[in-house]
């Protein structure tokens, strides 16, 4: 199960950082052809969100393969010691899919309002468009990370009582 989650993550990882990195070339290629506001707007939206997903992309992917190599490990020494320090990690994890949620969530709403307040192609129409397509992908890949993590949790919690 180890291995599993961690690959899953990695993959996952991987996507979000490809993503980041065709929404950053897309926002700088709107920035560099100088194009009228609605697409400067869009352009702040996905370069400026894509920078994060390329940062924390990466920063998953690089760290799955020693995280699964040391929990795998520490596993077969000292099951306790692995839940000791890996219930409370996930526990946080599993938090912070609260916050990601309301975070995306604020992208899609604002982007919405963004939108419906703005009748021309404007700045503040494009912008709209791209927090609501960035919102709308984050909290798509943050459902299925929180689905892999909800059984990796649940893996930790048989281990704890397998242990007793």
């Amino acid at each position: 199960m180890i291995q599993y989650y961690f690959n899953s993550e990695k993959k996952a990882a991987f996507v979000v950082c490809a993503i980041g990195l065709v929404f950053c070339t897309i926002g700088s290629g709107f920035f560099l052809a100088a194009m009228p506001p609605f697409y400067t707007g869009l352009a702040v939206a996905l370069a400026g969100i894509g920078i994060v997903q390329v940062f924390v992309g990466a920063t998953v992917a690089r760290r799955s393969d020693f995280q699964a190599y040391d929990m795998q490990k520490m596993l077969g020494d000292d099951p306790e010691a692995f839940v000791e320090l890996e219930s409370p990690r996930m526990d946080k994890v599993m938090r912070s899919f609260i916050f990601y949620r309301w975070l995306e969530g604020a992208f899609i709403v604002v982007g919405i309002a963004l939108i419906l307040l703005n009748k021309e192609l404007v700045f503040g129409k494009g912008l709209g468009v791209g927090l609501c397509a960035q919102g709308i992908i984050m909290l798509v890949f943050d459902y299925y990370a929180e689905k892999r993590a909800e059984k990796y949790t649940t893996f930790i919690e048989g281990v704890m009582s397998d242990e007793r």
